[in-house]
């Protein structure tokens, strides 16, 4: 499913909420005494790349996106940074990936976030809500902790224990109650109630990329040398674990669709998503066997530079949400 279908779906069911609230309906496009969100480019959701801005329509008005760096090591040069939507990184990170050099990422720096919640200040917020990826994989959190600590206004910090479109879901629906007129307490609810019912699913092509980074450390005394198997992934309380071992990458998608579906049924109108890195068309294909499992249209969307480095080429994922 294209994201213009997803994002106009998003945008019916926020005016549809206001048309139902009783009395004064709040003015949608207000900023002075509203709630801003603040997330990182872990969540995934669909960007502009010619303003680096969410293509989101009215709802992404009032949400902002701090970029986690991304570092390649060439061998002309090692540790060459690049701007998260720029041309460059789109041309040399799958490059990067296929050649299986080293490609790094950090967190954001305090100073960064303490930026982005000074303009939001400045534009006439009220305060902000700063939702981000969880903190067992980066430092974001804490960094956002510490440019929260002298914000020219309240800023909410929000460990979402998510990444991609599970922390995505979750900054699109404290959005939508920051737009209709929510308190400062009720976005970080709403975010963190979200977050709380997402589960995210990851099949890998190979766990080299995860391996570098870091990021399966506790899963590398469970595999072994076994490193050619497709594991299919998740995130449980903030952390990757391992769900299962597969042989194939087939096998890992069948598992991956089986899994989301189930948690799918748990919950009460369960929206989807799938994110890809560089394998749009398979990425398509198994968000149409997901659609009839989701009240909103199934979105496809690459995976964030952020999360891509660490995946990988031919990764794909599945998030399942709870709808409002």
């Amino acid at each position: 499913m294209d994201t213009v279908t997803w994002v106009e779906s998003l945008e019916q069911e926020l005016h549809t909420r206001r048309s139902a609230m009783p009395g004064r309906k709040p003015v949608l496009r207000r900023v002075r005494g509203r709630i801003a969100l603040v997330t990182d480019a872990a969540c995934g959701l669909p960007v502009d790349t010619s303003t680096g801005h969410l293509d989101l329509g009215v709802l992404g008005d009032h949400i902002r996106v701090v970029p986690i760096p991304v570092m390649i090591d060439t061998s002309l040069q090692k540790g060459q940074i690049y701007p998260e939507s720029s041309p460059e990184l789109a041309r040399d990170l799958p490059l990067a990936l296929a050649q299986g050099l080293p490609v790094r990422t950090s967190r954001p720096s305090p100073g960064r976030i303490a930026e982005t919640y000074y303009q939001l200040h400045q534009a006439g917020f009220a305060g902000a809500v700063s939702i981000h990826l969880s903190a067992k994989l980066s430092g974001t959190v804490d960094a956002a902790k510490l440019a929260a600590s002298d914000a020219p206004f309240p800023v909410t910090v929000v460990d979402s224990e998510q990444a991609g479109l599970g922390l995505g879901h979750a900054v699109i629906a404290a959005a939508m109650t920051a737009r209709l007129g929510g308190t400062q307490s009720e976005v970080a609810q709403t975010a963190q109630t979200v977050a709380a019912s997402s589960r995210s699913f990851f099949a890998v092509p190979s766990l080299e990329q995860l391996r570098r980074g870091g990021r399966i450390h506790r899963l590398a005394s469970l595999l072994g040398s076994m490193m050619r198997v497709k594991p299919l992934l998740a995130l449980r309380e903030g952390e990757v674990v391992l769900l299962e071992r597969t042989h194939s990458m087939p096998r890992a998608l069948q598992r991956m669709s089986e899994a989301a579906v189930e948690h799918a049924k748990t919950l009460q109108s369960a929206r989807l998503g799938v994110q890809c890195c560089g394998n749009p068309v398979e990425a398509a294909e198994l968000a149409d066997e997901l659609q009839p499992n989701s009240t909103k249209p199934v979105p496809v969307i690459e995976l964030p530079p952020g999360l891509a480095a660490h995946l990988g080429l031919g990764a794909l994922g599945i998030s399942v949400t709870a709808g409002g």
